[in-house]
């Protein structure tokens, strides 16, 4: 094999330049995403009629200074042209969408934005509890009247709220999280029997130890049988939660869920007084700003007619409401209207978990498309925009020695499927490109 040998995946990477089609593109490390992003790109600026109808959205200011350079230099009209790309980061997009509606979005004067926000959300946790509404003295008392820890409690709840915070600015009801609490045991014991079909909480304690481990004696399980996959499968049974809360634990938990409302709005005034925000805040501005299918602002219904082609690269580091960004743009899109969405991403390399990027909804593209759950809007659940779905295999940056090593190791060290629950994804195999080097690639 030799630096110029054909590529492996070389009908993927063709498909993927198709200007009539959406995709959903798996890109591994050294994968060449950001080449196959920039092929596409040039590839749609020869079909629209303005630059402006292609939004490219990336992470970091990096990659999207990195991106529009590549363009540039492939295109015979940088410098007439290179003012009217829109490649940039979806901080920078979702802050672009509050300026231009910031009573919607209610942003006045536009906030610095903070990538630490953690005093932040102590000073709004602390503010809530001070109040000593009956929530937080029920709070309290199960807690020994520590204010510290009901603080950093409702603090770090503060910083995951693209997580739980719904519309109106409601947390979850009882019933809401008992459903979860539910599905979640459903789906243990589904992944259990998917390896030994008499799995259940009674035959795991039945074959595992209290500490989780193979029984020596009278196991259900024969011993050519006990595999690793097997006993965390079965130790995960024995671990789930309980269908129901007791009273008592709603009792404390309730008090959060009251609480976390009204911690929310001290966020937002703490936010407004030092004039900053977090990422979390803007993402939800632009959101609000765009109003609803049902009800779109005159902002969301220019952009509709504006934007033809959305790119999203690293979208494995989406959150929830970045991801609810893009089905309000794409909400007037019709089947074969020309119109296209195509995300990039490696969900086995997630960056961004600590501003609340959600692996899940890669591999809810990558499942359904660009749908809406039936959790958020049950009348309106389902796919939105049908994505092709392409993976890219051949690794441009390592040599073959490397990548034999990562292909044997990698696939022991990941899990054998895919666990949106828990964002866990298995290892995708690579072909190497460039040769074996003589020297050892792993010492």
């Amino acid at each position: 094999m030799s630096a110029r040998a054909p590529i492996a995946d070389a009908a993927a990477r063709e498909a993927a330049l198709d200007p009539r089609r959406s995709f959903i593109v798996q890109a591994p490390a050294g994968s060449g995403k950001t080449e196959l992003l920039v092929q596409r790109y040039i590839r749609l600026l020869g079909v629209v009629q303005k630059p402006e109808e292609i939004v490219a959205i990336t992470f970091t200011i990096k990659a999207a200074a990195e991106m529009r350079e590549r363009v540039l230099s492939k295109i015979a009209n940088a410098g007439e042209i290179a003012h009217r790309l829109r490649i940039q980061t979806i901080d920078a997009f979702c802050a672009s969408l509050t300026r231009q509606m910031p009573v919607l979005s209610r942003f006045g004067a536009q906030p610095g934005v903070i990538e630490d926000a953690r005093e932040h959300y102590a000073e709004a946790a602390l503010r809530c509890v001070d109040e000593l509404t009956p929530a937080a003295c029920r709070l309290l008392s199960h807690l020994d009247n520590n204010i510290d820890t009901a603080t950093n409690l409702i603090a770090t709840m503060l910083a995951k709220r693209d997580q739980w915070l719904r519309k109106a600015g409601l947390a979850p009801t009882r019933r809401e999280l008992e459903a979860a609490l539910q599905a979640e045991r459903a789906r243990l014991l589904a992944h259990a029997r998917s390896l030994h079909p008499r799995a259940s909480a009674e035959f795991a304690a039945a074959a595992l130890t209290q500490s989780y481990t193979w029984r020596a004696r009278a196991n259900p399980v024969p011993a050519a049988q006990q595999t690793e996959p097997l006993r965390h499968a079965l130790e995960m049974l024995l671990r789930q939660p309980a269908e129901r809360y007791t009273d008592e634990q709603w009792e404390t938990i309730g008090a959060i869920l009251e609480l976390l409302p009204r911690a929310a709005a001290h966020l937002k005034l703490v936010f407004a007084e030092r004039g900053e925000t977090d990422f979390t805040e803007i993402a939800q501005g632009a959101v609000r700003a765009l109003g609803t299918p049902d009800n779109p602002t005159d902002l969301l219904l220019a952009l509709d007619t504006r934007i033809s082609h959305i790119l999203v690269d690293e979208f494995q580091d989406t959150s929830n409401s970045q991801y609810e960004l893009l089905l309000k743009l794409t909400s007037g899109w019709q089947p074969d209207d020309g119109r296209t969405l195509f995300l990039v991403g490696d969900p086995m390399q997630s960056i961004y978990r600590f501003r609340e990027a959600k692996v899940a909804l890669f591999l809810q593209a990558w499942e359904h498309g660009l749908s809406i759950p039936a959790a958020v809007v049950p009348a309106q659940a389902g796919t939105h925009v049908q994505l092709e779905r392409l993976t890219l295999t051949t690794n441009f940056r390592s040599q073959a020695g490397l990548v034999d090593w990562y292909n044997g190791a990698f696939p022991n060290i990941l899990p054998r499927e895919a666990d949106p629950a828990s964002g866990a994804m298995p290892y995708s195999k690579a072909t190497p490109h460039h040769d074996r080097l003589p020297a050892e690639a792993v010492i």
